[in-house]
């Protein structure tokens, strides 16, 4: 096995981690239930944001784990966003997540940003591995709603 190589993910590459998406994201503990099309629509939509950012890391050509985001002005700088990120299912706990995060915040700070954000469960190892590189709890709470159609509203 070669060492693994960072490839910054754009529109025109980003194929080859759509199957990546879809097998840790179809996997424990999400078991969310992807096909490849909504996947591909979904990370190329991405991709449409003007700051858009992907960072990839391939062993062998094959792509192993992705993070995925965008920039947001804030008041006096730029913030980050990561949208999505993942390791393949059999390579997670071998350091590979660490070393693609700690490259994406080496190149975020060479491009300005100062400070990076994302949106994990609270009930998943993920939260647990973002905490190890220091990201914390901020004091915010998301808040989601299903929408319907008024129709069914008036039933």
């Amino acid at each position: 096995m070669s060492s693994p190589q960072f490839i910054e993910i754009n529109p025109d590459n980003i194929a080859p981690f759509c199957d990546l998406y879809l097998r840790v994201f179809n996997a424990a503990p999400w078991h969310d239930g992807w096909i490849i099309e909504a996947v591909t629509e979904r990370l190329c939509s991405f991709g449409d944001f003007p700051r858009f950012y992907g960072l990839g890391l391939v062993i062998d050509e094959v792509p192993v784990a992705l993070v995925l985001g965008w920039g947001e002005r804030w008041i006096q700088s730029w913030h980050f966003q990561i949208k999505e990120m993942c390791v393949a299912n059999e390579l997670q706990g071998r350091g590979l997540g660490k070393m693609l995060m700690r490259e994406l915040e080496s190149r975020l700070l060479a491009q300005d940003y100062q400070a990076v954000f994302l949106y994990t469960g609270s009930h998943v190892p993920a939260k647990d591995f973002y905490q190890t590189l220091g990201f914390k709890l901020d004091e915010q709470d998301v808040l989601g709603k299903r929408i319907e159609r008024a129709s069914s509203m008036l039933a």
